[in-house]
Protein backbone atom coordinates (compact mmCIF):
# COMPACT_ATOMS: atom_id res chain seq x y z
CA UNK A 1 0.00 0.00 0.00
CA UNK A 2 1.15 3.42 -1.02
CA UNK A 3 -0.13 6.58 1.10
CA UNK A 4 -0.15 10.21 -0.66
CA UNK A 5 -0.27 13.50 1.02
CA UNK A 6 -1.74 16.38 -1.09
CA UNK A 7 -0.58 19.29 0.89
CA UNK A 8 -0.53 23.36 0.20
CA UNK A 9 0.50 26.39 2.48
CA UNK A 10 -2.41 28.14 1.58
CA UNK A 11 -6.03 27.31 0.50
CA UNK A 12 -7.49 28.45 -3.11
CA UNK A 13 -4.78 26.44 -5.21
CA UNK A 14 -7.07 23.11 -5.57
CA UNK A 15 -5.16 20.79 -3.18
CA UNK A 16 -8.46 19.46 -2.82
CA UNK A 17 -9.99 18.89 -5.50
CA UNK A 18 -6.49 17.60 -7.26
CA UNK A 19 -6.42 15.30 -4.37
CA UNK A 20 -10.12 13.85 -5.32
CA UNK A 21 -9.49 13.36 -8.81
CA UNK A 22 -7.03 11.49 -8.04
CA UNK A 23 -8.36 9.39 -5.88
CA UNK A 24 -10.98 8.79 -8.78
CA UNK A 25 -8.14 8.41 -11.43
CA UNK A 26 -6.73 5.47 -9.43
CA UNK A 27 -10.13 3.56 -9.03
CA UNK A 28 -10.53 3.60 -12.47
CA UNK A 29 -7.41 1.99 -13.00
CA UNK A 30 -8.45 -0.70 -10.61
CA UNK A 31 -7.09 0.43 -7.57
CA UNK A 32 -8.52 -0.19 -3.83
CA UNK A 33 -8.19 3.50 -3.07
CA UNK A 34 -9.21 5.19 0.31
CA UNK A 35 -9.20 8.71 0.44
CA UNK A 36 -9.03 10.63 3.71
CA UNK A 37 -10.26 14.22 5.03
CA UNK A 38 -7.07 14.80 7.11
CA UNK A 39 -8.03 18.62 7.24
CA UNK A 40 -10.22 18.50 10.36
CA UNK A 41 -10.22 22.14 10.98
CA UNK A 42 -11.78 23.07 7.24
CA UNK A 43 -13.18 19.41 6.41
CA UNK A 44 -15.22 18.88 2.86
CA UNK A 45 -13.77 16.49 0.85
CA UNK A 46 -16.81 14.71 0.12
CA UNK A 47 -18.58 17.66 -1.07
CA UNK A 48 -16.02 16.90 -4.13
CA UNK A 49 -18.52 13.68 -4.94
CA UNK A 50 -21.95 15.12 -4.62
CA UNK A 51 -22.19 15.00 -8.43
CA UNK A 52 -22.45 11.68 -7.84
CA UNK A 53 -26.22 11.16 -7.04
CA UNK A 54 -26.31 13.63 -4.72
CA UNK A 55 -23.96 11.71 -2.37
CA UNK A 56 -23.65 13.04 1.14
CA UNK A 57 -22.67 11.78 4.38
CA UNK A 58 -25.19 9.78 6.21
CA UNK A 59 -26.86 12.02 9.56
CA UNK A 60 -25.22 9.35 11.47
CA UNK A 61 -21.52 8.83 9.76
CA UNK A 62 -18.51 8.92 12.23
CA UNK A 63 -15.30 10.20 10.88
CA UNK A 64 -11.29 10.40 11.36
CA UNK A 65 -11.80 13.44 14.57
CA UNK A 66 -14.11 10.81 16.36
CA UNK A 67 -11.51 8.29 15.95
CA UNK A 68 -8.68 10.32 17.04
CA UNK A 69 -10.89 11.24 19.95
CA UNK A 70 -11.69 7.98 20.81
CA UNK A 71 -8.11 6.87 21.09
CA UNK A 72 -7.29 10.17 22.85
CA UNK A 73 -9.84 9.72 25.59
CA UNK A 74 -9.21 5.73 26.10
CA UNK A 75 -6.32 5.27 25.10
CA UNK A 76 -6.97 1.98 23.53
CA UNK A 77 -7.58 0.78 20.03
CA UNK A 78 -10.32 2.32 18.58
CA UNK A 79 -11.04 -0.82 16.35
CA UNK A 80 -11.96 -1.19 12.78
CA UNK A 81 -11.71 1.15 10.33
CA UNK A 82 -15.03 0.72 8.43
CA UNK A 83 -16.78 2.08 11.43
CA UNK A 84 -15.63 5.70 9.86
CA UNK A 85 -15.52 4.60 6.58
CA UNK A 86 -18.19 4.61 3.44
CA UNK A 87 -17.74 4.08 0.08
CA UNK A 88 -18.11 6.40 -2.65
CA UNK A 89 -20.78 5.39 -5.37
CA UNK A 90 -18.44 6.08 -9.00
CA UNK A 91 -21.42 6.36 -11.70
CA UNK A 92 -18.93 3.29 -13.77
CA UNK A 93 -18.97 -0.53 -13.36
CA UNK A 94 -15.99 -1.18 -14.08
CA UNK A 95 -13.91 0.79 -11.37
CA UNK A 96 -12.62 -0.67 -8.42
CA UNK A 97 -14.17 0.41 -4.68
CA UNK A 98 -13.15 3.65 -3.75
CA UNK A 99 -13.46 4.72 0.15
CA UNK A 100 -13.95 7.71 1.86
CA UNK A 101 -12.92 8.62 5.66
CA UNK A 102 -14.70 12.18 6.39
CA UNK A 103 -13.57 14.24 9.02
CA UNK A 104 -16.85 13.87 10.65
CA UNK A 105 -20.11 16.09 10.84
CA UNK A 106 -19.08 18.68 10.26
CA UNK A 107 -21.58 21.10 9.62
CA UNK A 108 -22.88 20.27 12.89
CA UNK A 109 -22.23 22.63 16.09
CA UNK A 110 -20.92 19.32 18.01
CA UNK A 111 -18.35 19.11 15.32
CA UNK A 112 -16.36 22.09 16.43
CA UNK A 113 -16.69 21.55 20.06
CA UNK A 114 -14.56 17.85 19.48
CA UNK A 115 -12.35 19.16 18.01
CA UNK A 116 -11.84 22.37 20.72
CA UNK A 117 -11.23 18.52 22.89
CA UNK A 118 -8.32 17.46 20.27
CA UNK A 119 -5.07 17.66 22.55
CA UNK A 120 -2.11 17.03 20.09
CA UNK A 121 0.16 17.44 23.20
CA UNK A 122 -1.41 14.52 25.08
CA UNK A 123 -1.61 12.81 21.90
CA UNK A 124 1.87 12.80 21.44
CA UNK A 125 3.19 12.67 25.15
CA UNK A 126 4.33 9.80 26.86
CA UNK A 127 0.79 8.94 28.42
CA UNK A 128 -0.08 8.37 24.24
CA UNK A 129 1.98 6.94 21.57
CA UNK A 130 0.19 9.11 18.72
CA UNK A 131 2.93 7.92 16.36
CA UNK A 132 2.15 4.16 16.86
CA UNK A 133 -1.85 5.28 16.67
CA UNK A 134 -1.40 6.57 13.22
CA UNK A 135 0.75 3.47 11.97
CA UNK A 136 -2.14 1.36 13.17
CA UNK A 137 -4.29 3.59 11.48
CA UNK A 138 -2.78 2.89 8.21
CA UNK A 139 -2.31 -0.41 8.81
CA UNK A 140 -5.91 -0.73 9.68
CA UNK A 141 -6.62 0.40 6.39
CA UNK A 142 -4.81 -1.89 4.53
CA UNK A 143 -5.63 -4.77 6.05
CA UNK A 144 -9.50 -4.11 6.31
CA UNK A 145 -10.49 -2.42 2.96
CA UNK A 146 -7.81 -4.45 1.51
CA UNK A 147 -6.26 -0.55 -0.10
CA UNK A 148 -3.56 0.07 -2.94
CA UNK A 149 -3.53 3.46 -2.10
CA UNK A 150 -4.49 5.72 0.35
CA UNK A 151 -5.06 9.33 -0.49
CA UNK A 152 -4.46 12.00 2.49
CA UNK A 153 -6.23 15.51 1.90
CA UNK A 154 -3.92 17.41 4.09
CA UNK A 155 -4.58 20.26 6.64
CA UNK A 156 -2.82 23.86 5.27
CA UNK A 157 -0.52 26.19 6.99
CA UNK A 158 2.25 24.77 9.46
CA UNK A 159 0.25 22.81 11.88
CA UNK A 160 0.42 19.31 13.99
CA UNK A 161 -1.70 17.89 11.24
CA UNK A 162 0.22 18.98 8.79
CA UNK A 163 3.53 17.93 10.44
CA UNK A 164 1.77 14.32 10.60
CA UNK A 165 0.18 13.95 7.40
CA UNK A 166 3.59 15.30 5.21
CA UNK A 167 6.49 13.65 7.50
CA UNK A 168 5.18 10.66 9.38
CA UNK A 169 1.97 9.22 7.23
CA UNK A 170 3.21 9.59 3.74
CA UNK A 171 5.36 7.75 1.25
CA UNK A 172 5.11 10.81 -1.43
CA UNK A 173 3.77 14.25 -0.67
CA UNK A 174 2.37 16.29 -3.65
CA UNK A 175 2.70 19.84 -2.82
CA UNK A 176 0.78 22.93 -4.66
CA UNK A 177 1.54 26.52 -4.32
CA UNK A 178 1.22 29.60 -6.44
CA UNK A 179 3.88 31.79 -7.24
CA UNK A 180 3.31 34.28 -4.67
CA UNK A 181 6.09 35.33 -2.97
CA UNK A 182 5.07 34.11 0.44
CA UNK A 183 3.76 30.82 -0.80
CA UNK A 184 7.21 30.00 -2.57
CA UNK A 185 9.32 31.16 0.53
CA UNK A 186 6.92 28.82 2.94
CA UNK A 187 6.68 25.59 0.07
CA UNK A 188 10.14 25.85 -0.03
CA UNK A 189 10.80 25.35 3.84
CA UNK A 190 8.22 22.67 4.12
CA UNK A 191 9.63 20.98 1.35
CA UNK A 192 12.98 20.55 2.83
CA UNK A 193 11.60 20.13 6.23
CA UNK A 194 10.20 17.13 4.74
CA UNK A 195 12.82 15.63 2.68
CA UNK A 196 15.18 16.36 6.11
CA UNK A 197 12.05 14.82 8.34
CA UNK A 198 13.84 12.56 11.61
CA UNK A 199 10.31 11.55 11.87
CA UNK A 200 10.58 10.02 8.45
CA UNK A 201 14.33 8.73 8.94
CA UNK A 202 12.71 7.08 12.15
CA UNK A 203 10.28 5.16 9.92
CA UNK A 204 12.30 3.81 7.58
CA UNK A 205 10.52 6.65 4.87
CA UNK A 206 12.61 8.84 2.08
CA UNK A 207 9.65 10.82 1.60
CA UNK A 208 9.92 12.25 -1.96
CA UNK A 209 8.25 15.59 -2.70
CA UNK A 210 6.26 16.66 -6.16
CA UNK A 211 6.07 20.57 -6.74
CA UNK A 212 2.71 21.71 -8.62
CA UNK A 213 2.57 25.14 -9.13
CA UNK A 214 -0.94 25.59 -9.20
CA UNK A 215 -3.66 27.78 -10.94
CA UNK A 216 -1.63 30.33 -12.97
CA UNK A 217 -2.20 31.05 -17.10
CA UNK A 218 -0.71 28.67 -19.06
CA UNK A 219 2.22 30.69 -20.66
CA UNK A 220 3.24 30.29 -24.53
CA UNK A 221 6.87 29.70 -23.35
CA UNK A 222 5.91 26.57 -21.25
CA UNK A 223 10.04 24.91 -21.43
CA UNK A 224 11.03 28.60 -20.27
CA UNK A 225 8.59 28.98 -17.83
CA UNK A 226 9.18 25.64 -16.47
CA UNK A 227 12.98 26.04 -15.86
CA UNK A 228 11.99 29.27 -14.05
CA UNK A 229 10.05 27.42 -11.62
CA UNK A 230 12.35 24.67 -10.49
CA UNK A 231 14.92 27.32 -9.96
CA UNK A 232 12.29 29.23 -8.24
CA UNK A 233 11.53 25.75 -5.75
CA UNK A 234 14.59 24.17 -6.07
CA UNK A 235 13.50 21.32 -7.60
CA UNK A 236 14.22 18.94 -10.48
CA UNK A 237 12.42 19.40 -13.82
CA UNK A 238 10.89 15.35 -13.30
CA UNK A 239 9.31 16.58 -9.73
CA UNK A 240 7.72 20.16 -10.97
CA UNK A 241 4.33 19.57 -12.83
CA UNK A 242 1.28 22.29 -13.35
CA UNK A 243 -2.43 22.89 -12.96
CA UNK A 244 -3.10 25.90 -14.85
CA UNK A 245 -6.16 28.33 -14.48
CA UNK A 246 -9.54 26.74 -15.70
CA UNK A 247 -12.26 29.24 -16.36
CA UNK A 248 -14.65 26.91 -15.91
CA UNK A 249 -13.25 25.75 -12.67
CA UNK A 250 -13.97 29.33 -11.37
CA UNK A 251 -17.04 29.03 -11.89
CA UNK A 252 -18.26 25.89 -10.79
CA UNK A 253 -15.64 23.33 -9.21
CA UNK A 254 -16.24 19.64 -10.55
CA UNK A 255 -14.33 15.88 -10.80
CA UNK A 256 -13.12 16.70 -14.50
CA UNK A 257 -11.69 13.00 -14.28
CA UNK A 258 -15.27 11.66 -14.02
CA UNK A 259 -15.75 13.51 -17.62
CA UNK A 260 -12.48 13.47 -19.05
CA UNK A 261 -14.79 15.36 -22.34
CA UNK A 262 -15.45 18.16 -20.04
CA UNK A 263 -12.23 19.85 -20.48
CA UNK A 264 -9.76 17.92 -21.90
CA UNK A 265 -6.97 20.78 -20.71
CA UNK A 266 -7.46 20.28 -17.44
CA UNK A 267 -7.39 16.41 -17.10
CA UNK A 268 -4.25 16.38 -19.60
CA UNK A 269 -2.78 18.62 -16.83
CA UNK A 270 -4.38 15.71 -13.88
CA UNK A 271 -3.11 12.78 -15.61
CA UNK A 272 0.71 14.28 -16.44
CA UNK A 273 1.04 15.31 -12.59
CA UNK A 274 -0.31 11.86 -11.66
CA UNK A 275 1.59 9.45 -14.05
CA UNK A 276 4.38 11.87 -13.00
CA UNK A 277 4.66 10.41 -9.71
CA UNK A 278 5.64 6.98 -11.03
CA UNK A 279 3.60 4.85 -9.46
CA UNK A 280 3.20 1.27 -10.40
CA UNK A 281 0.18 1.93 -11.52
CA UNK A 282 -2.65 -0.91 -12.31
CA UNK A 283 -2.06 -2.05 -15.99
CA UNK A 284 -4.61 -5.14 -15.50
CA UNK A 285 -7.92 -3.57 -15.90
CA UNK A 286 -6.50 -1.81 -18.83
CA UNK A 287 -4.95 -4.94 -20.73
CA UNK A 288 -7.88 -6.36 -20.21
CA UNK A 289 -10.24 -3.38 -21.61
CA UNK A 290 -7.22 -2.92 -24.38
CA UNK A 291 -7.68 -6.66 -25.54
CA UNK A 292 -10.88 -7.26 -25.49
CA UNK A 293 -11.02 -4.06 -28.08
CA UNK A 294 -8.53 -5.92 -29.97
CA UNK A 295 -10.76 -8.98 -30.32
CA UNK A 296 -13.96 -7.25 -30.87
CA UNK A 297 -11.66 -5.51 -33.81
CA UNK A 298 -10.80 -8.84 -35.32
CA UNK A 299 -14.37 -9.71 -35.10
CA UNK A 300 -16.39 -6.87 -35.93
CA UNK A 301 -18.12 -5.69 -39.01
CA UNK A 302 -18.42 -2.14 -37.49
CA UNK A 303 -15.54 0.15 -37.42
CA UNK A 304 -17.75 2.45 -36.02
CA UNK A 305 -19.12 0.43 -32.54
CA UNK A 306 -15.30 0.01 -32.76
CA UNK A 307 -14.66 3.55 -32.48
CA UNK A 308 -17.34 3.95 -30.09
CA UNK A 309 -15.62 1.47 -27.45
CA UNK A 310 -12.06 3.34 -27.98
CA UNK A 311 -12.97 6.74 -27.07
CA UNK A 312 -15.54 5.33 -24.25
CA UNK A 313 -11.69 3.41 -22.98
CA UNK A 314 -10.06 6.71 -23.35
CA UNK A 315 -12.75 8.52 -21.34
CA UNK A 316 -12.49 5.12 -18.65
CA UNK A 317 -9.04 5.37 -18.69
CA UNK A 318 -6.51 8.78 -18.91
CA UNK A 319 -3.58 6.17 -19.28
CA UNK A 320 -0.93 6.41 -21.46
CA UNK A 321 -1.31 2.27 -22.94
CA UNK A 322 -5.00 3.74 -23.43
CA UNK A 323 -4.02 7.07 -25.61
CA UNK A 324 -1.50 4.18 -27.92
CA UNK A 325 -4.13 2.09 -28.69
CA UNK A 326 -6.16 5.11 -29.98
CA UNK A 327 -3.49 6.07 -31.50
CA UNK A 328 -2.99 2.88 -32.93
CA UNK A 329 -6.65 3.05 -33.54
CA UNK A 330 -7.37 5.94 -35.62
CA UNK A 331 -4.13 5.70 -37.67
CA UNK A 332 -5.44 2.48 -38.95
CA UNK A 333 -8.94 4.26 -39.68
CA UNK A 334 -7.19 7.10 -41.62
CA UNK A 335 -8.77 9.48 -38.86
CA UNK A 336 -5.26 12.26 -38.74
CA UNK A 337 -7.30 14.74 -36.65
CA UNK A 338 -7.68 11.84 -33.69
CA UNK A 339 -4.53 10.01 -34.46
CA UNK A 340 -2.35 13.30 -33.55
CA UNK A 341 -4.51 14.29 -30.90
CA UNK A 342 -3.59 11.09 -28.80
CA UNK A 343 -0.13 10.84 -30.35
CA UNK A 344 0.04 14.03 -28.53
CA UNK A 345 -1.83 12.97 -25.19
CA UNK A 346 0.51 10.11 -25.35
CA UNK A 347 3.49 12.31 -25.59
CA UNK A 348 2.73 14.98 -23.01
CA UNK A 349 3.00 11.69 -20.60
CA UNK A 350 6.01 9.56 -22.37
CA UNK A 351 7.96 12.31 -24.43
CA UNK A 352 10.01 10.49 -25.84
CA UNK A 353 8.08 7.52 -26.90
CA UNK A 354 9.71 6.68 -30.30
CA UNK A 355 6.51 4.75 -31.53
CA UNK A 356 3.99 8.36 -31.30
CA UNK A 357 7.10 9.90 -32.22
CA UNK A 358 7.32 7.99 -35.60
CA UNK A 359 3.50 8.37 -36.43
CA UNK A 360 2.97 11.62 -35.76
CA UNK A 361 5.83 12.39 -37.80
CA UNK A 362 4.98 10.31 -40.67
CA UNK A 363 1.75 11.99 -40.88
CA UNK A 364 3.02 15.58 -40.77
CA UNK A 365 5.23 14.45 -43.62
CA UNK A 366 2.80 13.08 -45.92
CA UNK A 367 0.59 16.56 -45.37
CA UNK A 368 1.32 18.79 -48.14
CA UNK A 369 -1.24 22.14 -46.34
CA UNK A 370 -0.09 22.08 -42.43
CA UNK A 371 -0.64 25.55 -41.27
CA UNK A 372 2.22 27.57 -39.45
CA UNK A 373 0.84 26.10 -35.90
CA UNK A 374 1.02 22.55 -37.26
CA UNK A 375 4.42 23.06 -38.10
CA UNK A 376 5.47 23.77 -35.44
CA UNK A 377 4.08 20.82 -33.64
CA UNK A 378 5.66 18.90 -36.56
CA UNK A 379 9.02 19.98 -36.18
CA UNK A 380 8.86 18.68 -32.48
CA UNK A 381 8.46 15.19 -33.46
CA UNK A 382 10.47 14.99 -36.77
CA UNK A 383 13.35 16.47 -35.58
CA UNK A 384 13.99 13.39 -32.71
CA UNK A 385 13.88 10.93 -35.97
CA UNK A 386 16.11 13.05 -37.92
CA UNK A 387 18.37 13.47 -34.61
CA UNK A 388 18.37 9.37 -34.85
CA UNK A 389 19.08 9.36 -38.56
CA UNK A 390 15.55 7.91 -39.13
CA UNK A 391 14.15 9.68 -41.91
CA UNK A 392 14.59 8.66 -45.40
CA UNK A 393 15.91 11.09 -48.44
CA UNK A 394 12.33 12.48 -49.30
CA UNK A 395 10.95 12.72 -45.48
CA UNK A 396 14.17 14.85 -45.20
CA UNK A 397 13.16 17.16 -47.72
CA UNK A 398 9.95 17.58 -46.88
CA UNK A 399 11.11 18.40 -43.50
CA UNK A 400 13.64 20.94 -44.67
CA UNK A 401 10.75 22.34 -46.38
CA UNK A 402 8.94 22.63 -43.50
CA UNK A 403 11.57 24.05 -41.58
CA UNK A 404 12.26 26.96 -44.09
CA UNK A 405 8.57 28.27 -44.22
CA UNK A 406 8.84 28.63 -40.35
CA UNK A 407 11.68 30.56 -40.96
CA UNK A 408 14.05 27.96 -39.51
CA UNK A 409 16.97 28.52 -42.40
CA UNK A 410 20.12 26.98 -40.54
CA UNK A 411 18.57 24.11 -39.29
CA UNK A 412 16.74 23.69 -42.89
CA UNK A 413 19.90 24.01 -44.83
CA UNK A 414 21.35 21.27 -42.06
CA UNK A 415 19.75 19.19 -43.07
CA UNK A 416 19.03 18.89 -46.25
CA UNK A 417 22.80 20.03 -47.99
CA UNK A 418 24.12 16.69 -47.34
CA UNK A 419 21.82 15.37 -49.76
CA UNK A 420 22.93 17.76 -52.51
CA UNK A 421 25.77 15.93 -53.28
CA UNK A 422 24.22 12.61 -53.04
CA UNK A 423 24.70 10.95 -56.42
CA UNK A 424 22.16 7.81 -55.62
CA UNK A 425 19.53 10.59 -55.72
CA UNK A 426 16.64 10.66 -58.25
CA UNK A 427 16.30 14.06 -59.65
CA UNK A 428 12.79 14.28 -57.74
CA UNK A 429 14.51 14.15 -54.80
CA UNK A 430 17.50 16.23 -55.00
CA UNK A 431 16.54 18.87 -57.66
CA UNK A 432 14.14 20.03 -54.20
CA UNK A 433 16.78 19.49 -52.14
CA UNK A 434 19.45 21.82 -53.87
CA UNK A 435 16.47 24.17 -54.27
CA UNK A 436 15.81 24.25 -50.41
CA UNK A 437 19.65 24.25 -49.66
CA UNK A 438 20.14 27.32 -52.33
CA UNK A 439 17.48 29.36 -50.61
CA UNK A 440 18.32 28.62 -46.61
CA UNK A 441 22.20 29.33 -47.90
CA UNK A 442 21.18 33.23 -49.34
CA UNK A 443 19.08 33.60 -46.19
CA UNK A 444 22.13 32.53 -44.24
CA UNK A 445 24.21 34.72 -45.93
CA UNK A 446 26.10 32.04 -47.79
CA UNK A 447 26.04 33.28 -51.24
CA UNK A 448 28.98 30.99 -52.94
CA UNK A 449 27.05 27.60 -51.66
CA UNK A 450 23.94 28.53 -53.09
CA UNK A 451 26.03 30.21 -56.18
CA UNK A 452 27.39 26.37 -56.86
CA UNK A 453 23.81 24.58 -56.03
CA UNK A 454 21.76 26.79 -58.58
CA UNK A 455 23.35 25.27 -62.18
CA UNK A 456 21.76 22.29 -61.55
CA UNK A 457 18.19 23.71 -60.76
CA UNK A 458 16.07 24.08 -63.75
CA UNK A 459 15.36 27.80 -64.43
CA UNK A 460 12.06 27.31 -64.14
CA UNK A 461 11.72 26.48 -60.63
CA UNK A 462 13.85 29.12 -59.49
CA UNK A 463 12.46 31.80 -57.32
CA UNK A 464 12.69 35.82 -57.43
CA UNK A 465 16.20 35.60 -55.23
CA UNK A 466 17.51 32.62 -56.66
CA UNK A 467 17.29 33.48 -59.95
CA UNK A 468 18.86 36.92 -59.84
CA UNK A 469 21.53 35.11 -58.31
CA UNK A 470 21.82 32.47 -60.92
CA UNK A 471 21.53 35.31 -63.41
CA UNK A 472 24.86 37.39 -62.14
CA UNK A 473 26.56 33.27 -61.48
CA UNK A 474 26.32 33.12 -65.31
CA UNK A 475 27.31 36.54 -66.48
CA UNK A 476 30.24 36.28 -64.09
CA UNK A 477 30.94 32.85 -65.82
CA UNK A 478 30.60 34.82 -69.55
CA UNK A 479 27.52 33.28 -70.03
CA UNK A 480 25.76 36.16 -71.21
CA UNK A 481 23.29 33.98 -73.74
CA UNK A 482 22.40 31.77 -71.08
CA UNK A 483 21.95 34.86 -68.67
CA UNK A 484 19.39 36.39 -70.68
CA UNK A 485 17.70 33.00 -71.03
CA UNK A 486 17.23 32.25 -67.78
CA UNK A 487 15.94 36.07 -67.13
CA UNK A 488 13.64 36.27 -70.15
CA UNK A 489 12.26 32.82 -68.68
CA UNK A 490 11.60 34.01 -65.70
CA UNK A 491 10.27 37.43 -66.89
CA UNK A 492 7.39 35.31 -68.86
CA UNK A 493 5.93 33.65 -65.40
CA UNK A 494 6.94 36.34 -62.68
CA UNK A 495 7.59 40.05 -62.33
CA UNK A 496 9.99 40.72 -60.49
CA UNK A 497 11.51 44.29 -60.99
CA UNK A 498 15.77 42.99 -60.68
CA UNK A 499 15.12 40.85 -62.86
CA UNK A 500 13.80 42.78 -65.57
CA UNK A 501 16.71 45.45 -64.79
CA UNK A 502 19.32 42.83 -65.59
CA UNK A 503 17.61 41.31 -68.50
CA UNK A 504 17.30 44.61 -70.29
CA UNK A 505 20.93 45.29 -69.30
CA UNK A 506 21.57 41.85 -70.99
CA UNK A 507 19.44 42.53 -74.10
CA UNK A 508 21.13 46.12 -74.89
CA UNK A 509 24.36 44.00 -74.57
CA UNK A 510 23.41 41.15 -76.68
CA UNK A 511 20.93 43.37 -79.11
CA UNK A 512 17.79 41.20 -78.29
CA UNK A 513 15.68 43.94 -76.76
CA UNK A 514 12.45 42.75 -79.29
CA UNK A 515 12.83 39.25 -77.45
CA UNK A 516 12.72 40.77 -74.02
CA UNK A 517 10.03 42.89 -75.02
CA UNK A 518 8.03 40.04 -76.01
CA UNK A 519 8.76 37.85 -72.67
CA UNK A 520 7.40 41.13 -70.62
CA UNK A 521 3.88 41.33 -73.51
CA UNK A 522 3.75 37.68 -72.13
CA UNK A 523 3.74 38.78 -68.79
CA UNK A 524 0.98 41.61 -68.74
CA UNK A 525 -1.47 39.15 -70.56
CA UNK A 526 -1.44 37.53 -66.75
CA UNK A 527 -0.43 40.87 -65.05
CA UNK A 528 -4.01 42.27 -64.28
CA UNK A 529 -3.22 45.03 -61.76
CA UNK A 530 -0.57 46.81 -63.41
CA UNK A 531 0.38 50.03 -61.08
CA UNK A 532 2.87 52.78 -62.08
CA UNK A 533 5.79 51.27 -60.66
CA UNK A 534 5.29 48.52 -63.01
CA UNK A 535 5.88 51.10 -65.71
CA UNK A 536 8.22 53.19 -63.74
CA UNK A 537 10.11 49.77 -63.66
CA UNK A 538 10.10 49.58 -67.62
CA UNK A 539 10.73 52.80 -68.22
CA UNK A 540 13.93 53.10 -65.94
CA UNK A 541 15.22 50.15 -68.13
CA UNK A 542 15.12 51.90 -70.94
CA UNK A 543 11.78 50.33 -72.28
CA UNK A 544 9.58 53.60 -72.42
CA UNK A 545 7.79 52.53 -75.34
CA UNK A 546 6.81 49.36 -74.29
CA UNK A 547 5.89 50.87 -70.75
CA UNK A 548 3.38 53.32 -72.64
CA UNK A 549 1.86 50.77 -75.05
CA UNK A 550 1.00 48.19 -72.26
CA UNK A 551 0.04 51.49 -70.10
CA UNK A 552 -2.45 52.49 -72.95
CA UNK A 553 -3.71 48.99 -73.79
CA UNK A 554 -4.36 48.43 -70.00
CA UNK A 555 -6.34 51.97 -69.76
CA UNK A 556 -8.66 50.24 -72.92
CA UNK A 557 -9.17 47.15 -71.66
CA UNK A 558 -10.26 48.75 -68.06
CA UNK A 559 -12.32 51.28 -69.79
CA UNK A 560 -14.28 47.98 -71.92
CA UNK A 561 -14.62 46.14 -68.61
CA UNK A 562 -16.29 49.82 -66.76
CA UNK A 563 -18.69 49.96 -70.33
CA UNK A 564 -20.08 46.49 -70.02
Amino acid sequence: MKTITFYSYKGGVGRTLAAANFALYLAKLGRKTVLVDFDLEAPGLDAKFAQFSGFELPADQKGLLDYILDYQEQNTDPGSIEQISLQVPIPSKKTSPLWLIPAGQYLSNEYYRKLTELDWNLLFSKKRDGVAFFQQFLARIEKELQADFVIIDSRTGITEIAGICTQQLPDEVVMLSPLSSESIKVSKHIKQLIEQSAVAKALGKSIDVKVVVSRVPKPKDLESFKQRCCQIFETDETKLFFLFSCENLEQEEFLAIADPDSNKELVSNYVRLFYGLNLELSSENIRAEIEQIGSRLLFSSSLEKSEEDVLELVALYPHPDVYRTAMRFFRLRENTEKLRSFGWELLELLPTDQEAQQILAESYLSERKLDKQDKKKAVRVIDSLWQREELNSEQAVRYADILEDIEEYSKSFDVVFPLCDDQELDDDIQIPAKLIAARTALKLGQTEIAARLIPDIPPKQLGGSLIFLAIETLKDNGDLEGAFESAKQFIRREYNPTVIEQAASLAYQLNRVKELEDAIRSLAKFRTLKDESFYQNLKDCGLSELARELQKSSYKYSSGQNIK
